[in-house]
């Protein structure tokens, strides 16, 4: 039987292994940590977390409906399978440098708020994660108990994965300018792993 802690861990270490890869919402706070300072940093977080709060919780609903018809799971493992594909593909052929453009000087919670509303990945990236993990027996969201411990151990994990680069935004802001397509290489090759790991468990 699937527990509230394991939801809640589980929630906690997906969201945090995808708030990794560089993208908007990392390189962004280090320019708030940078400019602003880790008060600014720690409100950007924290607007992060409360949109994907809203955004898992949502996916995760829209999950259950998937679930409730047996006959699309092979269609939605299928789709896992090509999405994970695609997002192998589009991280090692990602090109672009980073760039620390000057934000307009608003609210860094107001900013985290805005561009993580923008960030409508999030939709399918946690109906992919949920799907897999009810699959495999590791998440529960049968219980609205299970979906609010899972959704919250999400939001956490946002904002557990948001602070390393705020915290260590002067040494890594060099890092990432200098090795950035390096680390997308490296990140697209895992979710090419992943994919074929999703293929054999779809054929077997």
């Amino acid at each position: 039987m699937i527990s509230l802690p394991l939801n809640f861990i589980t929630g906690l270490i997906v969201s945090f292994l995808g708030t990794l890869p560089l993208g908007v919402l990392n390189i962004t706070i280090m320019n708030v940590s940078l400019k602003k300072g880790m008060s600014s940093a720690l409100r950007f977080a924290l607007a992060c977390a409360l949109v994907e709060l809203v955004y898992s919780y949502v996916s995760v609903q829209l999950t259950k409906t998937i679930i409730n018809f047996p006959a699309l799971r092979p269609v939605t493992e299928g789709v896992a399978t090509i999405t994970l594909l695609g997002m192998g593909i589009y991280y090692i052929l990602k090109q672009g440098q980073f760039s620390a453009d000057k934000q307009k000087t608003v609210s860094s919670f107001y900013l985290g708020t805005m561009l993580s509303i923008l960030n409508v990945v999030a939709f399918p990236f946690w109906i992919l994660y949920t799907t897999l993990l009810q699959g495999k027996g590791i998440v529960g969201i049968s219980q609205h108990s299970l979906i609010i411990i899972y959704v919250i151990g999400i939001s956490i994990g946002t904002i557990a994965g948001l602070l390393p680069f705020a915290y260590a935004s002067r040494f890594l802001v060099r890092i990432v300018a200098r090795h950035r397509h390096r680390m997308d290489r490296i990140i697209g090759m895992l979710f090419i792993f992943l994919s074929v790991c999703q293929f054999v468990s779809l054929i077997i």
